[in-house]
C-alpha cells in the first residue's frame, strides 16, 4: 500500500469519525422522543433505521454511517441476534468512544430496567450538543484558514494592479 492510499484512507477514516460525530446528537435526539412517545427502545430504533433505510432508498438522503450501523444493528435483532450483542457490535464497529458509551447505556437498561433511561439520554445529549457546537467552532476555523492563501494571492493581485500604472506614470 503506497504513500497516497493511506493518507486517502486516513481522510476517509477522518470524515467518516466527524460524520459519526456529526450525528450523534440527532440519534440521541430521536431516541429520546420516540422513547417519549411510548415506544421501547428496540422499536424506536427500528424505527430509526427503518426512516434511514426508506429515505436512502428515496434518493432524499446521502450515506450517513450512523444510520448504516443502526439499521445493521437492527438487521442483526431481527435476525435473532441478542440486543445486547446487537448494541455492543454496534458501539463497536462504530467505534467512537460517544457511541460506545450510547450501547452500554442501552444494554444496562436492558438488562437492570432501569426507569431514568431518558433523563440519561437527555444528559447525554446535552453534552452531544456542547460536542457538536464545539465541533462546528473548529469546522468554521480550519475554513477559515484554508481561505487565507487565496486571500493573500488575491491582496498581491490588488497591489500589482495598483502598482503598475502608478510605477509606470514616473
Amino acid at each position: 500500500v503506497g504513500l497516497k492510499e493511506r493518507k486517502d484512507q486516513e481522510k476517509q477514516r477522518e470524515a467518516r469519525r466527524r460524520q459519526l460525530l456529526l450525528d450523534y446528537s440527532e440519534i440521541l435526539s430521536r431516541l429520546i422522543i420516540f422513547l417519549g412517545a411510548g415506544m421501547s427502545i428496540r422499536s424506536a430504533w427500528d424505527k430509526i433505521g427503518e426512516d434511514y433505510q426508506k429515505a436512502r432508498e428515496e434518493g432524499r438522503m446521502p450515506v450517513r454511517y450512523a444510520y448504516e450501523e443502526m439499521y445493521a444493528a437492527a438487521s442483526q435483532m431481527r435476525t435473532g441476534v441478542p440486543e445486547g450483542k446487537a448494541f455492543g457490535d454496534f458501539g463497536r464497529r462504530c467505534g467512537i468512544p460517544q457511541y460506545i458509551k450510547l450501547a452500554g447505556l442501552l444494554e444496562q437498561n436492558r438488562k437492570n430496567g432501569s426507569k431514568n433511561l431518558r433523563d440519561v439520554l437527555r444528559l447525554e445529549m446535552a453534552d452531544a450538543f456542547e460536542l457538536r457546537k464545539h465541533q462546528a467552532r473548529r469546522l468554521g476555523e480550519e475554513a477559515g484558514t484554508k481561505l487565507l492563501l487565496p486571500l493573500f494571492m488575491l491582496l498581491g493581485v490588488v497591489m500589482v494592479m495598483i502598482a503598475v500604472p502608478a510605477l509606470m506614470e514616473f
